[in-house]
Parts: C-alpha cells; sequence; structure tokens
C-alpha cells in the first residue's frame, strides 16, 4: 500500500458515521480523487483496517464500525 492511499483511506474514516464496507471505503476515494494509479483495492483496505483495533472494530462479513475515541 502506498502512502497516499493509504492517507485518503484515513480522510475516508474520519467521514464515516455508521457501518461501512471497504468497498464503500473505496469507492468514495474513487468519487473524490477520480482515477488514480494509486489506488488501490478492497483487499488492501481491509488489511490496513484489521492493522487498526483501536481506530475500527469489525462486525462481520466486510462490515466495519469506527471507534469514536
Amino acid at each position: 500500500m502506498n502512502k497516499f492511499f493509504k492517507r485518503w483511506v484515513f480522510e475516508i474514516l474520519e467521514e464515516m458515521d455508521e457501518v461501512f464496507t471497504v468497498h464503500e471505503i473505496v469507492s468514495s476515494i474513487v468519487e473524490k480523487k477520480g482515477t488514480s494509479m494509486y489506488i488501490g483495492n478492497a483487499q488492501e483496505v481491509a488489511s490496513l483496517l484489521s492493522s487498526l483495533p483501536k481506530l475500527v472494530e469489525r462486525l462481520g462479513d466486510g462490515e466495519y464500525r469506527r471507534i469514536n475515541i
């Protein structure tokens, strides 16, 4: 995962309020940034989210929720 995509994922996570999927994150990035060679796929987002247990919580099949601190 490159640093641009990682930063964009964190920006989109700040906007997410309720339950969301990794596909929603990727589509939100595409809506904001357009198509770019730096945009990754849903697997990269899921891998990043799984490494952030204090920021997001996995609810089920590809569903996540942001933890409000």
